[in-house]
């Protein structure tokens, strides 16, 4: 990586704003002039944000040297992104009520409600790694959380979600 022509974007403080960084991002990148590179200072290696990058042609490094923020760098490929050919079958249809049927007492449960920004996606991810063969995790999350799904298919995982009211959204995942 050549790391020429810096740009630095802090989104610390959009993260503790309850915010989002995303756009914020996608919007540095698009701007970024060819040859130069966005550094991203962030509390956490955004590790979804980087395979979605990945895969539309960007390079990236993290440097995790100081401890109280991460470091990644980003730049533009002169490689096109390639298309990922993805074996795709149609889901069986079965409703949120059948799949807890189907794991009840075997599920693990998570309550993320109370979590800021990335912690409710870390924390899934992260007790997803957890789970034993035949469980599933049952979560009590704000809302469905759009990042979180592109990197469950990814992995390999199935879920399905009942929205309950407004701030109370749940799901069970499982492979």
């Amino acid at each position: 990586m050549k790391k020429e022509n810096i740009s630095t974007l802090d989104v610390r403080p959009i993260l503790a704003s309850g915010t989002d960084p995303f756009v914020t991002i996608m919007s540095a990148l698009d701007k970024l002039p060819s040859g130069h590179t966005l550094e991203i200072i962030n509390s956490f290696e955004p590790i979804p944000l980087l395979n979605k990058l990945k895969k539309e042609g960007y390079d990236f490094e993290t440097d995790r040297s100081d401890i109280s923020a991460v470091h990644t760098f980003v730049e533009k490929t002169d490689v096109q992104p390639v298309e990922e050919a993805k074996l795709t079958s149609k889901p069986i249809s079965i409703s949120f009520e059948e799949y807890e049927s189907k794991f009840k007492g075997c599920m693990v449960e998570l309550d993320v409600r109370h979590l800021e920004m990335p912690m409710p996606m870390v924390t899934i991810l992260e007790s997803l790694e957890t789970l034993k063969k035949g469980e599933a995790l049952y979560v009590h999350h704000q809302r469905l959380p759009q990042y979180l799904l592109p990197e469950l298919e990814d992995r390999n995982y199935i879920w399905a979600s009942k929205i309950v009211d407004e701030g109370n959204t749940k799901l069970i995942i499982f492979k």
